[in-house]
């Protein structure tokens, strides 16, 4: 159980919104209403909390947490608001509001705030992932590099690596992936940069650093609880190790994994003249797949559109099986199309939880 957990923050929002009344100008207390409210699930009210600060003082703290929210969750739009102000009428129990993206608010202002070069790396960090988010590569390495000089983190490293693996300069995206990995922490422990990690090794053809890493990756998958066995399994098969491909994928429990890893799976097995498990393992799939889809189907209690997309796409799934076994007979090799995971965190400045910060709120 985290420390904070025990916190009644709910309590500490009706305090602190009564010390806000009394002192409206003050943008930390408003920033650390925000970030009180977001503990209690009360999105809108942070935003106005976010939104009144940045307006009362434009500071690079007040300017990039509005931005910061805006990426991260959006902006509320107000419905039916009447002739109080904007911040008032959203605290009417009356009010309806509905969520919409704000990608571009949130890139006008961290893109204005970096033309002043912070010194601190969150913002750094933010607009990289939105560059990755347009898949403008070029820029958000450029950004992410500065993020890097500032303050190396498992995200910056993971994410540069990501654009590296993008603009197919393997061994740099190598590089930092495994100095992301190295980075692993409380605000992090991801193991997606070491499994980019061995997956670059393997098609750079570094077969002993790359089975390496693929082995260690094992024991911390299983460690953790994580599950990546079957993307693990890809490293081995990219190095055309099939007796380790077998050896890892023969251990899953194919109801909890999708058959997008059957084509690996049952090239390997073909490799090693193993039909007979492809064969079973595509035929029990079906007949649980097409058992799955007939309970839907009788069930009376649901819908009829759910029922039509449940049974489209138990279909194509099964086609797909069946032509990965008619293509797999046939030779053919499939490609592992291998996407790094974009990795993130909490870049509010002021969020106790993911940062030092050590709010007054602590003691009300």
């Amino acid at each position: 159980m985290s420390k904070y957990d025990e916190i009644d923050f709910e309590k500490i929002a009706l305090q602190m919104q009564k010390q806000v009344k009394k002192d409206p100008n003050n943008v930390q207390l408003r920033n650390e209403l925000a970030i009180i409210f977001m503990e209690i699930n009360q999105y809108e009210d942070a935003f106005f909390q976010l939104q009144a600060a940045a307006e009362i003082k434009p500071s690079v703290q007040t300017l990039y947490n509005l931005g910061y929210f805006y990426f991260a969750e959006g902006k509320p739009i107000i419905e039916d608001i009447g002739s109080g102000s904007f911040e008032e009428d959203a605290e009417e129990e009356e009010m309806s509001y509905t969520w919409e993206i704000a990608d571009k608010e949130a890139f006008d202002i961290v893109e204005d705030l970096l033309k002043n070069k912070p010194r601190h790396y969150f913002p750094y960090n933010v607009m990289g992932e939105m560059y990755i988010k347009k898949e403008k590569y070029e820029e958000a390495i450029g950004i992410l590099e500065e993020a890097i000089t500032l303050t190396p983190s498992l995200e910056n490293l993971n994410n540069l690596g990501l654009c590296y693996y993008k603009k197919g300069r393997l061994p740099e995206a190598a590089e930092c992936f495994r100095k992301a990995h190295l980075l692993r922490s409380s605000n992090n422990y991801s193991l997606f940069p070491f499994l980019s990690y061995g997956i670059c090794l393997a098609h750079l053809g570094k077969k002993s650093e790359a089975k390496e890493a693929a082995k260690e990756l094992l024991l911390l998958s299983e460690k953790e609880e994580e599950a990546l066995e079957a993307d693990i399994a890809e490293i081995y098969y990219i190095l055309e190790d099939y007796e380790e491909v077998v050896k890892v994928y023969s251990k899953l429990d194919w109801e909890f994994y999708s058959e997008e890893f059957f084509p690996t799976y049952f090239y390997s097995l073909w490799k090693l003249s193993k039909t007979k498990e492809i064969e079973e393992l595509a035929s029990k799939t079906i007949q649980r797949k097409e058992k799955e889809m007939k309970e839907v189907i009788q069930d009376p209690d649901e819908e009829e559109e759910f029922k039509v997309e449940c049974e489209e796409i138990t279909k194509e799934d099964i086609a797909f099986i069946k032509n990965t076994v008619k293509e797999v007979y046939w030779g053919k090799a499939p490609t592992v199309k291998y996407e790094p995971t974009l990795e993130t965190r909490c870049y509010l400045y002021g969020c106790f939880r993911h940062t030092d910060a050590n709010p007054s709120y602590f003691s009300i």
